[in-house]
């Protein structure tokens, strides 16, 4: 048996119109885990970005 080329695997599936994907039991969390770990560090950088350019402004002019 040959393996399967990268492009073959790679290769979206699309779905039919009016069928639904076959999820497992655990997928969606898995999908609600994988969102939450990649933005919730972005949201606390964003957050801690705008907190030092707040306490940069303060010591400069406060």
């Amino acid at each position: 048996m040959s393996k399967p080329k990268i492009r073959d695997i790679l290769k979206k599936k699309e779905i039919q119109e009016g069928k639904q994907a076959n999820l497992e039991k655990g997928d969606f969390l898995a999908i609600l885990i994988a969102a939450a770990s990649v933005i919730i560090p972005v949201v606390l950088a964003v957050i801690f970005f705008f907190f030092i350019i707040i306490q940069l402004f303060l010591w400069m002019f406060g």
